[in-house]
């Protein structure tokens, strides 16, 4: 049974203490994801890719790997720091443009100044912000916060790359099932960054297939929007 969370704060608490403890006891598979190779169909050669909610950074690495430079964000202090010390030792042999960098998305005017930053520094790049999993790990707010800002701040033509758990997904068994999740109606998100943040739709789809972990096999939606 998924445990029900009752106010922000407890959310806020319960994903702080969870994620951090997740990722200092866990080893995970530095293995691209699904999504990660879905999504390079969609990326040009001279592109950053910002990956927000990097989590363990396999697809931060992946994309390193394929010649793209790399921002990974994440809240969690454990991810960043085992992510650092991952890439110590490969980023000088195999020449990865790859940085990780601590950061909570609920401190709106950090991210926003972060994201300017990034945006100024690389305008000859495509830019591509990247949310796995991200989307329904946050509250409304702060996802309607963050695609304010994106679509403020993100040049024409960049990309935004999400799959995320949706309303369907809810009822379904899942392996780690001890932590906030929210679950998003699709066709509502992409009409909304089509109405209101000023995206066109690439790619739209969503069902079961698209992320098979174990015996879990979640519905899931994936998005591909650019910039108009």
């Amino acid at each position: 049974m998924e445990k029900l969370l009752f106010n922000n704060f407890e959310i806020e608490n319960d994903n702080v203490t969870y994620w951090d403890s997740y990722y200092a006891g866990t080893e995970i598979s530095l293995e691209e994801s699904s999504f990660c190779k879905f999504t390079k169909r969609f990326v040009s050669k001279n592109s950053l890719i910002i990956d927000i909610g990097c989590g363990s950074g396999r697809d931060s690495q992946s994309f390193a790997k394929s010649g793209f430079k790399v921002i990974g964000l994440d809240r969690s202090k454990e991810a960043i720091k085992k992510n650092l010390l991952s890439i110590k030792a490969i980023k000088e042999k195999f020449c990865l443009d790859i940085e990780f960098i601590q950061l909570d998305l609920k401190e709106s005017v950090v991210i926003e100044e972060l994201l300017k930053e990034l945006f100024v520094d690389n305008n000859k790049k495509n830019i591509v912000i990247y949310l796995r999993f991200l989307l329904h790990s946050i509250d409304k707010n702060t996802e309607e916060e963050l695609f304010s800002i994106l679509s403020t701040h993100l040049p024409s033509g960049s990309l935004i790359a999400a799959e995320f758990r949706t309303i369907e997904d809810k009822g379904k068994s899942k392996i780690y099932d001890n932590h906030y999740r929210r679950f998003i109606k699709a066709e509502d998100l992409m009409n909304d960054l089509k109405s209101q943040y000023g995206f066109e739709e690439l790619y739209f789809t969503k069902g079961t297939g698209l992320s098979v972990y174990k015996d879990e096999d979640p519905f899931l939606a994936r998005i591909i929007a650019r910039k108009l």
